[in-house]
C-alpha cells in the first residue's frame, strides 16, 4: 500500500493506494493523518479510490482518524470509496458515522476547501 498527502486549498488530501488491512498500511496512514493533524490542518479528505478492500484495522483506523479530526474542531471525509470498501462499511454501521462522496472535488466542497 502506498500513502501520500497533498495540500489542496485548505484541506489536506490523504491517497491511499491498495489494501487497507492490518500491518504497514494502517500505520502509514495512521502516521499521515497525525501529522496532518499536528501540523494544524483541520480539513482532511481520505480518498479511498484506489483501495479495493478494507478490513477491521482500516475501519478502526477511519474511525479514529474522523474522531481526532472532531476532537480538534475539525472534519474528515471520504472520497471515492468503491463498492466492496462502501460494503464493509455500510456492514459496520460505519457508513452512518463518516461522510462520503463520489469524487474528491465533492469531498474538498463539503469542506470549504
Amino acid at each position: 500500500m502506498s500513502v501520500t498527502t497533498r495540500k489542496q486549498g485548505t484541506a489536506i488530501v490523504v491517497d491511499l493506494e491498495g489494501k487497507l488491512a492490518l500491518g504497514p498500511a494502517v500505520d502509514d496512514f495512521r502516521t499521515a493523518w497525525t501529522d496532518a493533524l499536528a501540523a494544524g490542518n483541520r480539513k482532511v479528505v481520505v480518498n479511498l479510490t484506489n483501495v479495493p478492500v478494507i478490513d477491521s484495522s482500516g475501519i478502526g483506523v477511519l474511525v479514529r482518524c474522523h474522531a481526532a479530526m472532531a476532537a480538534k474542531g475539525g472534519k474528515m471525509t471520504i472520497a471515492g470509496a468503491s463498492g466492496v470498501v462502501r460494503q464493509a462499511l455500510k456492514l459496520t454501521n460505519v457508513d452512518q458515522l463518516l461522510e462520503f462522496h463520489e469524487t474528491e472535488a465533492g469531498a474538498l466542497a463539503s469542506l470549504g476547501a
